[in-house]
This record gives structure tokens, C-alpha cells and sequence, in this order.
């Protein structure tokens, strides 16, 4: 009678460590380390202000720390009111980005960049990383990780996180 109660305990347990792990969708694809690079600013699905900008610069943080390359067309909280298209805002990039000599643009979109509400309030991030071949004018890796923490934890360290899991997908 003790033990089906004790592993039914055990596993409640498990259970709620795995409801904070990462869920991450990525495409393995090894892009040269040589080309150059830009990163523009991600796009926010969000109501968060600027999350967009928050995530693009942690992320041009974390290449950097590998050594890559990276050219910033990153502006500021103003460059996305100006654009009245995600489309708009793109050719605009991909534009800036040429003008560099850049051989690809880093851009992505931020889903989601919050605290959950409650006791603990979790920090909760997803957000996509999409490289474009500026030569090709197409999309050559394209990922989004997810991922919530624990209430000691900020939405920046999770964001960290989620970078430092994507960017070994495209560049080795």
C-alpha cells in the first residue's frame, strides 16, 4: 500500500521539473564563421514595450561572445513605430545590410517576454531566430526556443539561455 503511494509522489515530482524545461524547434545548419553578418531588431508580437530590441541585442551579445562578426543595425524603440509593416521593416534591413557588405541578416521575432503572475512570478520567453542569405534572398535557418525559469531567475538570463541554444544550430 506504501509503495504505489511513493512512486505516485515520485513521480508528481518529476513531473513538475519537467513543466519548466525548454522546448526548443531547430534545424541543424552550419553556416560559415568567415561571412559577415548584421542583426537587426526582432520584430515584438508582444505587449511588452521593446522586446523586440531586448531580445535582438542579448542575442548580437551571445555571437559576440563566440567570436562572430556581427554588424548591429539594431536601433532604437523608435525604428519599429516608423515601420507600418513587418514586410516594410525587413526590406529596410535587408537594405542596410547589403550597404554593410553583410553576406546575411539575423532577425527574428519575439512571441512572448513576461513574468507570469503569482507568487513566484516566472519569467516566461519565446522568441524565433531567422538568417536570411542576402545573396540568395532566402531564409536558411530559421529556429525559436521557448522556455520558462524559476522565480530567482529574470527574463534575460532566460533569454540567454534560449540563445545560447540556438546559435550552436547555425554557426559551429
Amino acid at each position: 500500500m506504501l509503495k504505489p503511494l511513493f512512486t505516485t509522489f515520485i513521480t508528481l515530482i518529476l513531473l513538475s521539473f519537467t513543466a519548466c524545461s525548454s522546448i526548443v524547434n531547430k534545424q541543424n545548419v552550419q553556416l560559415p564563421q568567415t561571412k559577415k553578418y548584421a542583426i537587426g531588431s526582432f520584430w515584438n508580437y508582444t505587449e511588452t514595450p521593446m522586446a523586440g530590441l531586448r531580445a535582438s541585442t542579448i542575442v548580437e551579445s551571445v555571437l559576440s561572445e563566440k567570436n562572430i562578426m556581427v554588424y548591429s543595425l539594431i536601433g532604437g524603440s523608435d525604428e519599429l513605430e516608423l515601420s507600418t509593416t513587418k514586410e516594410d521593416f525587413l526590406k529596410t534591413k535587408k537594405e542596410e545590410a547589403k550597404k554593410v557588405g553583410a553576406d546575411y541578416l539575423i532577425t527574428g521575432n519575439v512571441q512572448e517576454w513576461r513574468y507570469k503572475t503569482g507568487i513566484d512570478g516566472e519569467p516566461v520567453v519565446s522568441y524565433s531566430i531567422q538568417i536570411i542569405d542576402l545573396n540568395q534572398n532566402r531564409i536558411v535557418f530559421n529556429g525559436i526556443g521557448a522556455k520558462s525559469g524559476w522565480g530567482h531567475k529574470s527574463i534575460g538570463v532566460i533569454a540567454q539561455e534560449i540563445a545560447e541554444n540556438l546559435i550552436p544550430k547555425f554557426i559551429p
